[in-house]
C-alpha cells in the first residue's frame, strides 16, 4: 500500500509518469495541425453518449493517428504495448498478440469495431497483431467491465477501433526494416456536399506487410557438440509472414441522419515459431467484416440502428495435422435516445438510452460437434443524469443466450447493472472525481461448449464484479503572444484504483483418465492501481512532452484452497507497467523517445518460477517537409530495442533484438 501511494503522488506530481489522453484529450502532433480537427475530444465507449474522457464514470482512454505516428506502430497490438495500461501478451513477432487488462484473459476483454463486437465466436479473443493501425482513426479503450452497455466478454475491459474522419487526403506509405520486413499501403479519404445539402464521404485503405523475422536467439537447452557445452545461437527459421488488409467505408450525413457502410478483409499466412528449431508449423487467417450503422434525430429523440456480419476462416497445418476451421456471425442492434428534464428535487437533464440486441453465430471444425451455433437476446437500458457539477451514469442490461449442437441445447442468462458517479467539486477548477460499480459477464466460448466429447454446452458464463475510483484533473491554457508567439500548455493527471472478483471462471483441466476438459472452477480477485500524467507546452513552432502510466495489479487464483496454486499471482499478468515518453521538436523535426518497463511473469502456477522485469527503449525521430501548399513528405528513422535487450515477453519466444525500420509518407490534401 506504501509502494502504490508513492507512485500516486509520483504519477500526480511528474509529467512523465503519466499516458497519451487517459483523463482528456492527448497532444497531438505538433506538424499535423490539420489532423487536430478530425476527432471530437469524446468517447462512446464508456457511456453510449458523446463524453469527454474526464467526465466519464470510469478510467478512458483515447488513441489518435497521431499518436500511432508518434510510436511508429504498424499494428493495433503495437500501439496499445507502447502507449495503453494494457499488457500485450506478445508470442514473438508474426506470432499471436492478445490482450490483458487488469489482469483478465484476452477473452475477457471486448473488442468492437465501431460498436460491433469482432472477436472470434470460437477461441474468444482476437489477435491485434493481425489489425493495421492505420485502418482507425481512433482507438478507445474503457478500463473495468462493459457488460452493462456491450454485453459479453466485457469482464476487464473494452476496446472499441474506430473507423472514418474527415476531410480530403492521400496517403502513400512505405516502411522496410531487418529480417526482410516491409510493409506498404495507401489510404484515400474525400468528402464532398451534396446538392440537397447531405454530406458524403469515402475511406478507402490498402495495406500490406511482409517479413522474414528470422533473427537470432539464444537457447539455453541445446547442447553444443562443438565446444561440449550447453547453449546455441539458433537462427528463427520458418518465421515468416505475409499480411494483407483492404478496408472501404462509406458515410452520409444529412440534416437529421447519419448513415455509414463499411467492408473490410484482411488475410495472414505466418509461420509458427517453436523454441529450439522449427517444425514447420503454419497458420493462415482470414476475416471479412460488413457492418453499417444508421442514426436518425427526429425532434428531441435519436434512433439508431447497426448490424454486422462477419465470416472468419482459420487453417493450421502442422504435427501431421492439417485442420481449417470456420465461423459465422450475425449481430443487430436497435435503440432510442432521448434527454429528459427531471426534477429531483433539483433541475437535473436526464438523457435515457433503451434498446435491444440479437446475435446468432455458427463454427464448423473437425473437432466441433456438428451443428454448432449459439443464438442471443438482450434489452438494455442506460441513463446519464447531468446535473451540473454532479453526473450520475446507470445501466441495466439483460442477456440470454442459448447455445445448441446436433444432440443438445441450454440456455443462460445474466443481469449486468452498474453505476457511475463523475463530480466536479471545484467549481470552475478542472478535477474531476470519478467512482463506479459493475458487474460483468462472459459466455463461453464454442470450443468451451462443443470440442469433441468434452466440450459442455451447460457450463455457466463466468461472472464478475468490480470497484473503481478515482480523479482525473485536466488544464488547458492557451499561452499570450508575448515576445516569442502564441503558445499552448496543457496538462493531464488521473489516478485510479480498482478491485474486481471474478467467479465461474471456465479452466481446461486433466481429469483422472488424463483428458483435458472445460469446467466452472476458477475464482479469480485483482487489486490495482493506474497512475497517468501528461504535460505538453508549445510556443513559436516548438513544442515538448511528456508522458508515461504506472500500473500495478495484484491478480491471484482464489479457486481452490487445498491447490499449490490458491492465492497465488495469475500465470503472465506483471505486477508492474511503467511506460513513459518525452518527445520535442517543431513542425519541421520531432523526436520521440519511449521507455517500457514490464514486471515479473509467473509462468508456473506454483509461483515458483517468472520471467524477469524488462525494460525496452525506442527511439524516434521525424522530419516533415512541406513540398507544395498541398503536398508533404515525411521520413521517420526508428530504432526499436536500443539497449538490444535480449528478452521475451511470453517464455520460450524471444523478441527482436536492437533494430532500425525506416518510413516514408507522402501526404496530399
Amino acid at each position: 500500500m506504501r509502494r502504490a501511494a508513492v507512485l500516486l503522488l509520483l504519477a500526480l506530481a511528474l509529467p512523465v509518469t503519466g499516458a497519451a489522453q487517459e483523463a482528456g484529450r492527448a497532444p497531438v502532433e505538433q506538424d499535423t495541425p490539420a489532423e487536430r480537427d478530425t476527432l471530437a475530444e469524446v468517447t462512446v465507449t464508456a457511456t453510449r453518449t458523446p463524453t469527454s474522457p474526464a467526465e466519464a464514470p470510469a478510467r478512458v482512454t483515447v488513441f489518435d493517428r497521431a499518436d500511432v505516428a508518434a510510436t511508429g506502430s504498424v499494428s493495433v497490438a503495437d500501439l496499445l504495448d507502447a502507449r495503453s495500461g494494457a499488457f500485450l501478451r506478445r508470442y514473438g513477432p508474426g506470432g499471436l498478440a492478445s490482450l490483458s487488462l487488469r489482469g483478465t484473459g484476452a477473452s475477457q476483454t471486448l473488442v468492437l469495431l465501431d460498436g460491433h463486437r469482432i472477436a472470434d465466436p470460437q477461441l474468444g479473443q482476437l489477435d491485434l497483431s493481425l489489425l493495421p493501425a492505420v485502418l482507425f482513426e481512433q482507438v478507445e479503450i474503457a478500463h473495468g467491465p462493459g457488460s452493462a452497455l456491450h454485453g459479453t466478454d466485457g469482464l476487464g475491459g473494452v476496446v472499441n477501433l474506430r473507423t472514418g474522419g474527415t476531410g480530403r487526403q492521400v496517403r502513400l506509405y512505405g516502411e522496410t526494416g531487418a529480417w526482410g520486413a516491409r510493409t506498404a499501403g495507401l489510404l484515400v479519404r474525400d468528402a464532398a456536399t451534396l446538392p440537397n445539402g447531405a454530406r458524403f464521404g469515402v475511406l478507402a485503405v490498402a495495406d500490406g506487410t511482409v517479413s522474414e523475422g528470422d533473427y537470432e536467439y539464444f537457447d539455453p537447452t541445446r547442447f553444443d557438440n562443438a565446444t561440449g557445452t550447453t547453449g546455441l545461437w539458433l537462427h528463427r527459421e520458418d518465421t515468416d509472414e505475409e499480411r494483407r488488409s483492404l478496408l472501404a467505408r462509406l458515410h452520409l450525413d444529412t440534416e437529421r441522419t447519419r448513415s455509414s457502410l463499411g467492408v473490410w478483409h484482411n488475410t495472414a499466412e505466418r509461420g509458427l515459431f517453436a523454441f529450439g528449431g522449427t517444425r514447420g508449423e503454419r497458420q493462415w487467417d482470414e476475416h471479412l467484416r460488413v457492418w453499417a450503422d444508421h442514426s436518425h434525430r427526429l425532434g428531441a429523440m435519436q434512433m439508431r440502428a447497426g448490424a454486422l456480419v462477419q465470416e472468419g476462416r482459420l487453417r493450421f497445418l502442422g504435427g501431421g495435422v492439417d485442420d481449417t476451421g470456420a465461423t459465422r456471425t450475425l449481430s443487430a442492434q436497435a435503440s432510442l435516445q432521448r434527454p429528459f428534464a427531471v426534477r429531483l428535487p433539483v433541475q437535473g437533464v436526464w438523457t435515457v438510452t433503451a434498446g435491444g440486441q440479437g446475435t446468432f453465430g455458427q463454427a464448423s471444425h473437425p473437432q466441433l460437434r456438428e451443428e454448432a451455433s449459439d443464438g442471443s437476446l438482450a434489452a438494455f437500458l442506460s441513463a446519464i443524469g447531468d446535473y451540473g457539477r454532479v453526473r450520475l451514469f446507470p445501466a441495466l442490461r439483460y442477456d440470454a443466450v442459448q447455445a445448441s449442437d446436433r444432440d443438445s441445447s441450454a440456455t443462460l442468462t445474466a443481469l449486468s447493472p452498474a453505476l457511475g458517479l463523475n463530480v466536479q467539486p471545484l467549481g470552475r477548477v478542472p478535477l474531476f472525481v470519478k467512482a463506479s460499480a459493475r458487474r460483468a459477464f462472459r459466455a463461453p466460448t464454442f470450443n468451451d461448449r462443443f470440442w469433441g466429447s468434452v466440450g459442455d454446452p451447460a457450463l455457466n458464463p463466468e461472472r464478475g464484479v468490480s470497484y473503481d475510483a478515482g480523479a482525473a484533473f485536466v488544464l488547458r491554457r492557451a499561452l499570450d503572444a508575448g515576445t516569442t508567439g502564441a503558445g499552448e500548455f496543457r496538462l493531464d493527471a488521473e489516478a485510479t484504483w480498482f478491485a474486481s472478483t471474478i467467479r465461474d471462471q471456465i479452466v481446461w483441466r486433466p481429469g483422472s483418465d488424463f483428458v483435458w476438459r472445460p469446467g466452472n472452477v476458477g475464482r479469480v480477485e485483482t487489486r490495482g492501481w493506474e497512475l497517468s500524467s501528461a504535460v505538453r507546452y508549445a510556443r513559436a513552432g516548438r513544442f515538448v512532452e511528456a508522458r508515461g502510466l504506472v500500473t500495478l495489479t495484484d491478480a491471484r487464483d482464489r479457486s481452490d484452497p487445498e491447490s499449490s496454486s490458491f492465492d497465488q499471482p495469475l500465470l503472465y499478468v506483471p505486477d508492474t507497467q511503467i511506460k513513459a515518453g518525452l518527445a520535442g521538436g517543431s513542425s519541421a523535426l520531432r523526436v520521440d523517445l519511449d521507455v517500457r518497463h514490464t514486471g515479473r511473469r509467473y509462468y508456473t502456477s506454483d509461483g515458483s518460477q517468472s520471467l524477469p522485469p524488462l525494460t525496452v527503449l525506442d527511439v524516434q525521430a521525424r522530419s516533415r517537409v512541406a513540398v507544395t501548399q498541398h503536398v508533404a513528405v515525411t521520413l521517420a528513422a526508428r530504432v526499436e530495442n536500443l539497449a538490444d535487450l535480449r528478452y521475451a515477453v511470453v517464455r520460450r519466444y524471444p523478441m527482436p533484438p536492437r533494430h532500425l525500420t525506416l518510413r516514408l509518407v507522402f501526404d496530399v490534401r
